[in-house]
């Protein structure tokens, strides 16, 4: 999985976001804000990725837990895939 290409990720004064582009932007109209950690996950999605390897990158990144760090991986997940921005 990855974000479509007319996603487009940005940070103003520390704060994550993301947005739609070209036509995905006539589907999804407004700004996606981002935490850091979902901020990093949209950064990874970038490129060709499965759950499993985000993971794998978050526990690297991260002192928490790998069930703790899977859970909240899946959570945003399942949000990008509701907003339909996932290839």
């Amino acid at each position: 999985m990855k974000l479509k290409d007319d996603i487009v990720l940005g940070n103003i004064d520390g704060n994550n976001f993301a947005i739609a582009t070209g036509k995905l932007s006539k589907k999804l109209r407004g700004i996606i804000n981002n935490n850091e950690t979902a901020a990093y996950i949209f950064q990874l999605l970038k490129t060709e990725q499965d759950e499993n390897s985000i993971v794998k990158a978050m526990c690297e990144k991260y002192d928490a837990p790998e069930d703790v760090i899977r859970r909240d991986v899946r959570e945003v997940i399942e949000k990008i895939e509701n907003l339909g921005i996932l290839e």
